[in-house]
């Protein structure tokens, strides 16, 4: 701590005990309210009371109520499985609370009764005197006593990484006061007295932790259909359940009334098992998983599952600039040279060891023109004029063998005056400072004295020499411009959301292609906008410049109260509400702050912007294949029903036993979890708008479909064993000839759904996925297996086949299925 700070702490008393613990009464401790958590009893019931698992559980009980007792242990596996993964992914949600409490995890030196003591942060409180040292993080809200080119890194809260310089007065209206220093900052340079004015949740720290824990998640469009689609489909088969047993009641009078009983329950439970789609929480599951899985290997780490699909739905795409459009680097862009020495005067101009980002940049591109830092650094430096938001200057004497010279940067506006150049030559200087900044550059002017013998006590007594300007950028990333492109054809706005200057905004925005970079609105603009208002304004500007950490919340907000789909991207604590706020929740896995990352549902290990779009593409794969794998259940369970209702009523043999339901279920889950999910998308997928919200997964016409596909793959197998039956065939050849028939229309029926193209084509491009070939292969395997081995085919009431005969059940099949690409309209397709 410098001189003058140690004088003005030896001046202050600070508080008393008795001060301090009045003041704890008042406005209490240095900590953050922490939310009650849920125990681990609760944390289970809520998992299972979704009604997907309830689906599983029923599922379960009725395989035991049947007596199936392997098919409900199976069924209980798959619960377990399920539940337990949504189960662990929801004990971390609540983790971002925990992340904010690091901040009590600090000591601090304060001023109490005269004397300099350190205490934990944690019993700071209102009106105590803290004194800030270079490195110190920053405990509670303080008004600035005394600052010694105290200079503070605010972008956990205000997202910029640009380094603010304190001073003990500021008349400016913005939210971030030059005054104040902010909890959960840090000190990058200088020294400084604080007192404090807010501890705990009332600071903007704090604040910040309790809007995150007022924020609930709800559930994503796809839960929301899902969960709906499986009561529905619950019902249904709970009402073919009850129609079932009750005509198996009637029909069955020739029993005894309890024998009619028994026969009518378990036919109804028959009926249940069989057309229950148990499936639908199964392949949810596998494909969110593997969507996840895929998305880590393009460096996104997903941390809440569920949101995966999502990503294809998203509409808008708020991103802040800093880091993702852009490098996060400052680098030079241009420079106006007045003197050749410009790079070597910059560099002497700069700290030894700098932290300010473009204090960084100078020295890189001093490096670049030649100049040996690692000589000059080694020099004395003899003199130092600290930076203050005064004269917005700084400047350093160094001994170079023998000659003092002085190294000056700063504000054109400060450093122009000082060098007493002529009016022309100012002119053009002001000219080409301008054009820089219309460009989005920031702007150092560099000057020199040279022979400095007596050494002013201010850096505004020296008569310097004007050397040359500097222009800075933080440069676009490689990939965004065609990132942006992509993300403009498929539909999806992008915003551009940050706390840096408007010019500096548009800049950039102009660089990397955003829709409209002309229209703007600022953070004080919208502070002054109603609700309404902001709700009208945020439908046709793309860029908000200079936001204050509760404007993002507010811009979500407008955004979804206007139907759009938002996912929003960010790194510091300000962020954390909004990221929570939006359908998706993007963090930056390298720069951002834990209390980001957990408030996230996604975490860019790369924190690339072209990594969100693929996530985008990713998300609609995932949706239109679950779609499709849906359709498949639906279609598969249809023949299934129809069987078991129909075939009854005409008086013939049962053709579906338990044992055959148990063989279709096992062809419909590896079907509909595994094939489906490796199903390639379509070719313009992302040239395509992103889908409406309230899409129903299954539409009037789907289902039509659905239900005219299955019927008609009931259709040829009925046909079959009912003509084998009535020309005197076994029942074991009919069930044979029937079983295979819907077997390979399983089989086949897949190359139909899985796209607008024709099946052949389809089945031409799955040649080439090991994965789906090997489970085909399989299927196709064990239908031989059941067909041909005498035991095997003694165990599930079938006979073996000859050519003509399986030929003939192939036939059928192919009849039942590809008939149907008669009503497709093709389209092109990734090979």
């Amino acid at each position: 701590m410098d001189n003058s700070t140690q004088n003005l702490s030896r001046n202050i008393q600070g508080l008393g005990e008795a001060e301090v613990n009045q003041s704890r009464q008042t406005y209490g401790t240095n900590e953050l309210e922490k939310k009650r958590k849920l125990n681990l009893v609760q944390q289970v019931l809520h998992v299972l009371a979704e009604p997907m698992f309830i689906l599983l559980l029923i599922t379960a009980s009725v395989y035991f109520i049947l007596g199936e007792f392997t098919d409900g242990i199976i069924m209980l596996i798959l619960v377990f499985f399920v539940s337990g993964i949504e189960f662990f992914q929801g004990r971390k949600t609540d983790k971002a609370l925990e992340a904010l409490d690091t901040l009590s995890a600090l000591n601090v030196d304060v001023i109490r009764d005269g004397k300099r003591i350190t205490i934990d942060s944690k019993d700071i409180v209102v009106g105590d005197i803290v004194l800030l040292e270079e490195g110190d993080k920053i405990p509670a809200d303080g008004k600035v006593l005394e600052a010694a080119g105290l200079g503070v890194n605010e972008s956990a809260l205000t997202g910029e990484s640009e380094v603010v310089y304190k001073k003990t007065n500021d008349t400016n209206s913005r939210h971030f006061r030059l005054n104040m220093c902010y909890a959960g900052c840090d000190v990058t340079s200088g020294s400084g007295i604080i007192e404090i004015t807010a501890v705990g949740k009332s600071t903007e720290y704090g604040k910040i932790g309790s809007t995150l824990k007022s924020i609930k998640h709800t559930k994503t469009p796809l839960e929301k259909q899902i969960n709906k689609l499986v009561i529905i489909c619950t019902i249904i088969s709970l009402s073919f359940c009850l129609i079932v047993a009750v005509v198996n009641f009637f029909y069955n009078n020739g029993l005894v009334f309890k024998e009619r009983i028994i026969q009518a329950i378990l036919s109804g439970l028959t009926m249940a098992m069989a057309t229950i789609p148990e499936e639908i929480p199964v392949v949810l599951t596998v494909f969110l998983a593997m969507g996840a899985w895929k998305l880590a290997k393009k460096h996104a780490l997903t941390r809440n599952m569920k949101t995966v699909e999502t990503l294809g739905a998203v509409t808008v795409l708020c991103t802040d600039k800093t880091g993702t459009l852009t490098q996060n680097k400052m680098t030079v862009q241009d420079t106006l040279t007045h003197d050749i020495s410009l790079p070597f005067i910059a560099l002497l101009a700069c700290h030894k060891l700098p932290y300010d980002p473009m204090e960084i940049a100078i020295q890189e591109h001093a490096a670049d023109q030649g100049v040996d830092i690692n000589t000059y650094i080694n020099y004395p430096i003899t003199h130092e004029y600290a930076f203050n938001n005064e004269d917005k200057m700084m400047g350093q004497i160094w001994n170079l063998s023998g000659n003092q010279i002085l190294c000056a940067k700063g504000a054109y506006e400060s450093i122009l005056p000082l060098c007493h150049l002529d009016q022309s030559t100012q002119t053009e200087i002001i000219k080409q400072a301008n054009d820089f900044s219309s460009h989005g550059y920031r702007v150092l002017a560099v000057a020199k004295r040279e022979g400095v013998n007596k050494i002013p006590e201010n850096l505004g007594q020296n008569e310097l020499t004007f050397v040359g300007l500097i222009a800075f950028a933080d440069p676009p990333r490689l990939g965004v411009k065609k990132s942006i492109a992509s993300c403009h054809n498929a539909g999806v706005r992008v915003i551009m959301i940050t706390g840096d200057n408007g010019n500096t905004a548009a800049g950039i925005a102009k660089q990397i292609g955003l829709s409209d970079h002309t229209e703007i609105i600022t953070g004080a603009e919208l502070e002054k906008m109603s609700d309404e208002e902001l709700e009208k304004r945020v439908q046709t500007t793309d860029i908000f410049a200079r936001v204050y950490p509760n404007h993002k919340m507010r811009i979500v907000k407008a955004l979804q109260n206007n139907h759009e789909v938002v996912a929003m991207t960010g790194d510091g604590v300000n962020d954390a509400p909004a990221l929570k706020k939006a359908e998706i929740g993007i963090a930056m896995g390298e720069r951002g702050t834990n209390v980001a990352k957990e408030a996230a549902d996604l975490i860019l290990l790369d924190d690339n912007f072209s990594t969100i779009v693929a996530a985008i593409e990713n998300g609609r794969v995932i949706y239109d294949n679950i779609k499709k794998a849906i359709e498949y259940i639906l279609v598969i369970h249809i023949p299934i029903i129809l069987a078991s209702l129909i075939i009854p009523l005409a008086d013939l043999p049962l053709l579906l036993l338990p044992i055959h339901v148990v063989l279709l279920e096992l062809i419909i889950d590896p079907t509909s979890s595994i094939i489906f999910q490796r199903i390639q998308p379509d070719e313009n997928i992302m040239n395509e708008p992103p889908r409406p919200l309230k899409e129903s997964l299954l539409d009037a016409a789907t289902v039509f479909k659905c239900i005219l596909q299955g019927s008609a793959m009931f259709g040829v197998t009925f046909v079959a064993y009912f003509y084998l039956l009535k020309t005197g065939a076994t029942g074991n050849l009919a069930t044979s000839v029937a079983f295979t028939t819907l077997i390979l229309a399983n089989v086949l029926v897949v190359y139909v759904l899985q796209s607008d193209d024709y099946a052949i084509k389809n089945f031409i491009v799955d040649l080439k996925d090991k994965v789906i070939v090997i489970i085909n292969s399989v299927i196709i395997g064990v239908l031989m297996l059941l067909i041909y081995v005498p035991f095997l085919n003694h165990l599930v009431g079938m006979a073996p086949l000859d050519a003509i005969e399986l030929l003939a059940a192939l036939s059928l099949a192919l009849l039942s299925t590809f008939v149907f690409d008669l009503l497709k309209k093709p389209r092109g397709r990734r090979n």
